[in-house]
C-alpha cells in the first residue's frame, strides 16, 4: 500500500488511509492521483522500456443485481463467495502511456483505475504475473 501522507508520522498515515489517500501496488508507482466527482486521473511514475495500460472500471446506476453463490463440485454452496452479473466491474475506457484520465458521465456508482505494466513481478506465485496498482474508487457528484 503505497500512502501519500505529509509526514512519516502514525497519525498523518492514518489521516492519509482515512482520506482515502492512499493505492494498492506489486511494483508500479504512481506520480500523482487526482480525484474528484467528475474526473479520476493519474500520472505513472513510468519505467524506461515498460509499458502502461490503465482501464478504468466501475458500475454504473440500474445494474443487473443477480447473483448467485458459487458452489463446489460436491454440490456445496460457498455462503461467502458470490457470482454476480457482468454489469459489476465493467470496463469504461482503457487508455496506453504514462498518463490517464476519465471524465464521469454522472451514472457510474464508482469508478477506480487499474494500472498494468508490461513488466513481470520479481516474485510472482506461479503464473506470469504483470506489476499492477489499483486506486481508491470514485464516486460522481450527486445529480
Amino acid at each position: 500500500v503505497m500512502v501519500r501522507a505529509e509526514k512519516l508520522e502514525p497519525n498523518a498515515l492514518v489521516a492519509a488511509l482515512e482520506a482515502g489517500d492512499f493505492y494498492s501496488s506489486t511494483g508500479v508507482t504512481l506520480k500523482e492521483v487526482k480525484r474528484s466527482p467528475e474526473m479520476l486521473s493519474l500520472t505513472i511514475a513510468a519505467e524506461p522500456g515498460v509499458e502502461y495500460t490503465t482501464q478504468f472500471i466501475g458500475t454504473r446506476k440500474g445494474y443487473d443485481k443477480a447473483h448467485k453463490p458459487y458452489a463446489l463440485a460436491s454440490g456445496a454452496k460457498l455462503r461467502v463467495t458470490h457470482q454476480y452479473s457482468d454489469d459489476i466491474g465493467t470496463v469504461f475506457a482503457t487508455v496506453k502511456g504514462n498518463r490517464a484520465e476519465y471524465r464521469l458521465k454522472g451514472d457510474e456508482i464508482y469508478v477506480r483505475a487499474k494500472v498494468t505494466a508490461s513488466k513481470r513481478v520479481r516474485n510472482p506465485r506461479g503464473y506470469p504475473e504483470f506489476q499492477s496498482a489499483w486506486v481508491q474508487p470514485v464516486r460522481p457528484r450527486a445529480r
